[in-house]
């Protein structure tokens, strides 16, 4: 019973929770919208993401993953052009129907962590991938790299997300990259989206600001 009422009370709040967050994305409601749509970024990450976003929006966000938090970020972004990528297709499925309104695609990886020193000194078109050409030839404001799945050798690492992310950004352009208590996503970060170009640290959260004259990454 105490299961089933949590539920309930858990999609009663859902929509609201976002919305408000949305509105103002205050710690407070951040926290109380994370816990009823058991979303994976903590509130301070969140946050530190939400203000950007507002500041700049309506503006072209590039969302890596399609999680929990999705129609936040959509919702937050209003008027402007959110994109999420997502490799896993039977949760897309899931999530769109959920939320008909997103905007998301679905994209291959092809690669596995363990890859990820090969990677790192491999020619540049060794990090491209297949992308929808709407994605390709817009370039935007807000980044946020969540994904895909990266804790253990067998998933596909998120070595191409961060690449290609340091490509897609805007001239003065915010990239968010989340995890970055783990090794892969620390050293791709700190190849392809340079050490003088992070502006701050929140928990696992690292937030870089792209000057606009070190876009242009070398591709061969």
């Amino acid at each position: 019973m105490a299961a089933a009422l949590k539920a309930l009370r858990n999609h009663l709040l859902a929509r609201p929770t976002i919305a408000l967050s949305a509105q103002w994305p205050a710690l407070r409601w951040l926290r109380a919208m994370r816990r009823v749509n058991s979303i994976q970024l903590r509130a301070a990450e969140l946050r530190t993401i939400a203000v950007t976003v507002k500041r700049k929006a309506p503006c072209n966000f590039l969302v890596f993953g399609l999680g929990n938090d999705a129609a936040f970020w959509h919702r937050l972004n209003r008027g402007g052009t959110t994109v999420f990528l997502e490799d896993n297709e039977e949760w897309l499925r899931k999530v769109a129907g959920r939320h008909p309104r997103i905007t998301a695609s679905l994209v291959d990886y092809g690669t596995r962590r363990a890859q990820w020193r090969e990677l790192l000194d491999a020619p540049a078109q060794k990090l491209a991938m297949n992308l929808p050409e709407s994605v390709e030839r817009t370039r935007w404001d807000v980044i946020l790299v969540d994904a895909p799945e990266g804790w253990d050798e067998t998933t596909p690492g998120r070595m191409k997300s961060i690449f290609l992310a340091s490509q897609l950004v805007a001239a003065d352009g915010d990239v968010f990259v989340h995890d970055c208590d783990r090794q892969v996503e620390r050293t791709f970060c700190d190849r392809f989206l340079k050490s003088e170009n992070l502006f701050a640290e929140v928990e696992s959260l690292r937030h870089y600001r792209i000057a606009g004259d070190v876009v242009a990454l070398e591709t061969n």
